[in-house]
């Protein structure tokens, strides 16, 4: 098949570039792939192609707004294609969709933001929604949460295909004493002192990461976050600035919180769980799905989520249990688990010769 993944951003990080680059990469070794990208990080060994896609790159939102424009001037080449795979609503005319986020439902669930934060994600709800109202290809979701929400905030009425994201459990495996002992020197923590840890957007957990540290003195809670906002100092906080080589946070911890207000999915959880941690995640998260609560990690609704995170974070000798048991559920969602499903959808597709109306440019509204 020739198959073109469309993305705003190629590269190895950051959830849905993270899994069209998996995608591009399983697929090239039996397939013709082309990746439609505005910037892309492309290995010198790829076997997949690069097109790229033109986009105003002023601010994230102007990305997004020009980016299906510049996919106009690509759709003859891309007409050519078996499968156009798009990753959310990027314009063109795809057959095959992965709805990463539900964005009228994550503008649903925000409280105290900026009114031109706001605005802006409105206009996105606004053009998202126009076009699942009008596509008629098939549509993955990645989790049962954000199918539920495409359904009751979009009106999808065809059938979703859910396939979760997956964990390169190879890499977060939770092997290396060596990097627990030399991470947590680093951080100032003892071998023998709780630690904490939480990565991602402290715009969705700020609140509830505040009280956790109050209520819990006697651990030191470690953030990794590319969030400015929001973040204080504390005796038993450390505040450390996002990166990729995230494995050694994970092996040095005993225990990972999510307290997220909305997450589609959650790639971390999946990779804390294969690291063989404890997860405390809220309901608010996609990834919480397929944790099995108290048996591989637990899951608490935001209302008393700080309170029960607390007396499960007392019982260690539980919760050395329930993160081994967590490593063996996340090894059931490695990343060609994802692979074959979704090829499985395009090999549908090409079948069925399943084609979709082309994305109405400037479709964003504004």
């Amino acid at each position: 098949m020739k198959i073109a993944l469309v993305v705003h951003d190629l590269h190895n990080h950051g959830g849905h570039s993270a899994y069209a680059r998996i995608l591009a990469d399983a697929f090239a070794r039996r397939h013709e792939v082309t990746v439609f990208a505005n910037r892309c990080e492309q290995p010198a060994d790829a076997c997949w192609q690069f097109q790229r896609v033109r986009a105003v790159r002023a601010n994230a939102v102007m990305t997004v707004r020009s980016f299906p424009l510049g996919l106009r001037f690509q759709r003859r080449l891309l007409s050519k294609y078996d499968i156009r795979h798009v990753q959310g609503y990027c314009g063109g005319n795809p057959n095959v969709v992965t709805a990463h986020i539900c964005v009228a439902a994550y503008l649903d669930s925000l409280r105290g933001v900026s009114w031109r934060h706001r605005v802006a994600l409105q206009l996105m709800a606004n053009a998202e929604s126009r076009f699942y109202r009008r596509y008629q290809g098939r549509v993955i979701a990645v989790s049962s949460k954000t199918a539920r929400e495409l359904r009751e905030f979009y009106d999808v009425a065809g059938s979703i295909d859910v396939i979760p994201h997956g964990v390169d459990a190879a890499r977060f495996n939770g092997d290396g004493q060596d990097q627990r002992v030399t991470v947590r020197r680093q951080l100032g923590i003892e071998d023998h002192e709780t630690m904490i840890l939480y990565v991602g957007d402290l715009t969705k957990s700020h609140v509830y990461l505040k009280e956790l540290a109050q209520a819990a003195p006697w651990a030191t809670l470690v953030i990794v976050t590319y969030s400015q906002a929001y973040r204080w100092k504390s005796g038993n906080v450390r505040i450390l600035a996002s990166t990729r080589e995230l494995a050694p946070y994970y092996g040095a911890a005993d225990a990972f919180v999510f307290p997220t207000t909305y997450d589609a999915f959650g790639m971390v959880l999946l990779e804390a769980m294969a690291s063989g941690l404890p997860v405390f995640a809220s309901d608010r998260a996609g990834a919480a799905e397929l944790i099995q609560p108290e048996r591989d990690g637990f899951v608490f609704a935001l209302d008393h989520w700080v309170e029960a995170t607390i007396a499960g974070l007392r019982n260690l000798a539980t919760l050395r249990a329930v993160g081994d048991e967590a490593r063996k559920t996340a090894r059931r969602h490695d990343w060609s688990k994802v692979v074959r499903e979704v090829e499985q959808v395009y090999f549908n597709v090409a079948a069925r010769g399943v084609l979709a109306p082309e994305a109405t440019v400037g479709a964003y509204g504004y």
